[in-house]
């Protein structure tokens, strides 16, 4: 099912396409996903967020709904989207030549 743009704040539904296909939410999968990814895909994930204000995601990230016991599929893809990120990261400073 699709990320709800109406759940989160309008700068970050451009992320939502992202998040679905990366914010894989049970950690085994999403480490797999990104171990199989290619060195243009990783460097895309982690470029998507360089117009979205740390302010605009982190504020919202470490708002209230970070406090929901039941939250919402868009944050948690959402703070999937940033742990794919975290591992695309170290995929790329171990890959050769970067």
């Amino acid at each position: 099912m699709p990320l709800d743009p109406s759940k989160v704040p309008a700068p970050l539904v451009p992320l939502l396409p992202i998040a679905e296909k990366w914010g894989i939410g049970d950690d085994f999968e999403r480490e797999r996903v990104v171990s199989i990814a290619s060195l243009r895909e990783l460097e895309s994930l982690i470029h998507s967020i360089d117009e979205i204000s740390d302010e605009d995601l982190f504020g919202w990230l470490s708002g209230p709904e970070s406090h929901n016991p039941k939250p919402s599929e868009e944050y948690i893809a959402l703070t999937a989207l940033m742990m794919a990120m975290d591992s695309a990261k170290i995929k790329l400073r171990k890959s050769p030549g970067f």
